[in-house]
């Protein structure tokens, strides 16, 4: 009978401190991954996850930002509609 071996799982600080290391230039992917002793693998996964998440926040702020204006914008226009209905008014 064979033992089937747990996959090792690993805290999100750890994956983290794994990222930073492996994205810095003087490192590579291998030499990170053979002296944390995680698969190459495994990190270059982090690595992709980590890119993603930067992009998404990237575009959620961006996003945050565009409602911010749209919501302004629109105040602008109900100002300026009730302007000109009441200078239309006035001109009657």
């Amino acid at each position: 009978m064979t033992k089937k071996n747990k996959p090792t799982t690993y805290s999100k600080e750890f994956q983290r401190n794994a990222v930073y290391l492996a994205q810095r230039p003087e490192r590579t992917i291998a030499s990170v991954s053979q002296e944390l002793k995680v698969p190459a693998w495994k990190l270059r996964n982090w690595l992709k996850e980590s890119r993603d998440n930067l992009e998404r926040s990237s575009e959620l702020s961006e996003l945050v930002r565009l409602e911010k204006e749209l919501k302004q914008v629109k105040e602008e226009n109900e100002i300026l509609k009730k302007a000109a209905a009441y200078f239309a008014k006035a001109l009657q």
